[in-house]
């Protein structure tokens, strides 16, 4: 018979599997799909085709995996390691994983994506950290449903993006020191 902590331990490490984020998946598989063709355009269109449903099917069968990932790092103590795992480690791997796929199917065709894809991997692991920490996007017992999450996410879109500007807002009017927007900026 298992104790307690086994039982936990091999939870935390199906984590993954027991909790494969479909909405997330879902949605970026087609952003993903799309970015990369516009990414693309002046390629030719069977090109771009190709390496939009390359990334998408690739999104779909990774994304949840990743995600579930992302979720579980947000029990990670101190929150900045929960941060780094959830915003750096997590999107780094995957992007080397899709880059990996990438050039095996198409070669070096594909060179030219390497900053703008990394550039965008991280901006958009910040927003989903945002958004899973305001409790959007997630599955599980903590999960609300996909319409609800939908209704959220343009207020949440819009609170990341006003973040740097009411941090710089305070930092200039002085209502706040600049360590508070430190530690503000990380959560």
């Amino acid at each position: 018979m298992r104790t307690g902590a086994a039982q936990g331990r091999l939870a935390a490490w199906l984590f993954p599997f027991t909790h494969w984020n479909w909405k997330v998946a879902m949605l970026t598989a087609v952003l993903r799909g799309l970015a990369c063709m516009a990414a693309l355009r002046h390629m030719e269109m069977h090109a771009r085709r190709h390496f939009g449903l390359v990334e998408a099917a690739f999104v779909l069968l990774t994304c949840g995996f990743f995600s579930a990932l992302q979720q579980q790092s947000l029990r990670l103590a101190p929150e900045a390691l929960a941060w780094l795992s959830c915003v750096v480690v997590l999107p780094l791997t995957s992007l080397g994983c899709d880059a990996g796929l990438h050039l095996w199917l198409d070669g070096r065709q594909t060179r030219q994506l390497g900053p703008a894809a990394l550039i965008f991997t991280v901006l958009s692991a910040t927003l989903h950290w945002h958004m899973i920490r305001n409790g959007a996007l997630l599955v599980g017992d903590e999960a609300h449903s996909l319409q609800t999450d939908l209704k959220r996410i343009p207020k949440l879109v819009g609170m990341y993006f006003a973040a740097p500007v009411v941090w710089v807002g305070k930092m200039v009017s002085g209502a706040v020191r600049p360590s508070e927007v430190e530690e503000s900026a990380a959560a």
